[in-house]
């Protein structure tokens, strides 16, 4: 089976130029290992330093929304919503499933 397979390379030129191109980006990637730059003074310190700031700009809005009384009730009210659809929902069904029995349906 190989030997075919090693025919059909040697004879197809499509399948040939295939082969080159990826024979061409394994070796492109594997010198990749071989150059190592270094990173700019200071990098690893002022990447920690913006890691572990405090000073974020979002905290002081989300803090905000977490205690305004009115993200409270619209959280309240879409999770009422939810559930209340969910019920509507299975109630439907029951009532669905109802009717097939009724009519003589398989379930």
């Amino acid at each position: 089976m190989a030997d075919g397979f090693e025919v059909h390379l040697a004879t197809c030129p499509e399948c040939a130029r295939e082969l080159a191109r990826y024979r061409e980006v394994l070796a492109a990637v594997g010198s990749l290992g071989d150059a190592v730059e270094e990173p700019p003074r200071g990098f690893a310190e002022r990447t920690a330093a913006h890691v572990l700031s405090s000073e974020r700009p979002w905290v002081g809005r989300v803090r905000w929304l977490a205690n305004d009384r009115r993200m409270h009730v619209a959280a309240a009210s879409v999770g009422g919503a939810i559930v209340g659809a969910g019920v509507l929902g299975l109630l439907w069904r029951r009532a669905a499933r109802r009717e097939l029995v009724r009519t003589g349906e398989a379930v």
